[in-house]
């Protein structure tokens, strides 16, 4: 059923977005947790359809209220995050689905971020990697933020491009680790994410 739906959203997508992936030969096999740039609303969809196996995504819990969006997250498998605090079940549920032998995906920035403004980005991607003993996959969303803006109602005609970048080793326990991992993998989205 995901194959078919999975390959039913790229065949969708490709012409009405340009949609390309590159870098999938670098995608890892076994667990992994990817993390990406967030410039639009859009970007899990392109995301899941940028690669050939599901992914589970850490996704702010108010939205699991909403009723359309809520049922396609909860559908989807996508873990319920409460923003602002260190959310205990979420990231228990994260490392379950990691030693389940999944992937997890985190966009860092907490919110949609149209354009990388300088603030300090959440390391749980980092803080999971670390707990699980699995690679972080840097994943460079470009054109999203044009053909879904925030505040638009619909899509526009564009191109979409999901680069995916060399997975980085786990981090290491402590927070300077941490940190370090997440500025490495961001500064490899911020880099390819801009072209």
């Amino acid at each position: 059923m995901f194959r078919a739906a999975w390959v039913a959203v790229r065949t969708l997508l490709r012409p009405l977005f340009c949609f390309r992936v590159e870098g999938l030969e670098r995608f890892p096999a076994g667990p992994a947790v990817l993390i990406a740039n967030h410039p639009s609303a859009l970007d899990p969809l392109f995301l899941a359809a940028a690669v050939p196996e599901r992914l589970l995504f850490l996704a702010a819990a108010e939205f699991f209220a909403l009723p359309a969006v809520g049922w396609v997250m909860r559908t989807y498998g996508s873990i319920p995050v409460r923003r602002g605090e260190v959310d205990a079940a979420a990231v228990r549920g994260a490392l379950l689905a990691l030693e389940g032998g999944r992937k997890v995906a985190v966009f860092p920035e907490g919110r949609v971020t149209p354009q990388p403004d300088g603030r300090p980005v959440h390391r749980g991607a980092a803080l999971l990697a670390a707990r699980a003993g699995v690679p972080m996959v840097p994943v460079a969303i470009a054109g999203t933020g044009r053909v879904f803006p925030l505040g638009a109602w619909f899509p526009r005609p564009g191109r979409v491009t999901v680069r995916i970048g060399p997975p980085l080793p786990p981090p290491g326990a402590e927070r300077a680790s941490q940190d370090a991992a997440t500025e490495a993998a961001m500064a490899w989205i911020h880099a390819h994410s801009a072209r």
